[in-house]
């Protein structure tokens, strides 16, 4: 009986070594498979942070160029208007004898395109203009210079104050004054 016992015990032995063994082998591929995904994963959210790295970098040199980009015309537009405040400061300060030149050269153009017509000029301007019959003084208007005309009937004006002019002159040529300054 004893050696039944041993027997028993023995066999009982090799299987609980190969139930462990069994258990083992399981826990290795388990862990094994684990470790496989675990690189997958790892992998897969790699590529998905540097894919969202390289769009976030995209986005913010974009980003950068965009606001590079208005700050250049922001300060080319500073530039246009002090460009053009300059020119307007020369026209303000364009010799009296000169004026009277323009202004004599204005008065036969308006005198053809309208008849009689008033005449408007600013305050400084009045005693340069020597008004030819049937042009009467309209009064004053706000200008650095240049003159104004109105039909008498006030259907028609002719604008010819420095802004105005300056004004069509910078419109007509904003491509050429950019291209030159920028260009």
């Amino acid at each position: 009986m004893e050696n039944v016992v041993q027997e028993i015990l023995r066999k009982g032995e090799e299987r609980k070594l190969e139930i462990v063994r069994q258990g083992e082998k399981e826990r290795d591929e388990q862990i094994l498979l684990v470790d496989r995904q675990i690189e997958q994963d790892r992998t897969r959210l790699e590529k998905r942070a540097q894919s969202f790295l390289t769009q976030m970098e995209q986005q913010e040199l974009s980003s950068a160029e965009l606001e590079s980009k208005r700050a250049l015309l922001a300060a080319q537009r500073q530039v246009l208007e002090d460009l053009r405040a300059q020119v307007l400061s020369a026209l303000a300060d364009y010799p009296a004898d000169q004026r009277k030149r323009l202004y004599s050269k204005l008065l036969a153009k308006a005198k053809s395109q309208l008849g009689d017509c008033y005449v408007y000029s600013n305050k400084a301007d009045k005693s340069l203009l020597k008004l030819p019959p049937g042009m009467s003084d309209g009064g004053t208007v706000e200008c650095v210079g240049g003159l104004v005309f109105e039909s008498k009937d006030r259907s028609v004006r002719l604008d010819f104050r420095f802004e105005s002019m300056l004004d069509d002159v910078w419109n007509r040529n904003m491509q050429e004054i950019y291209s030159r300054f920028f260009g």
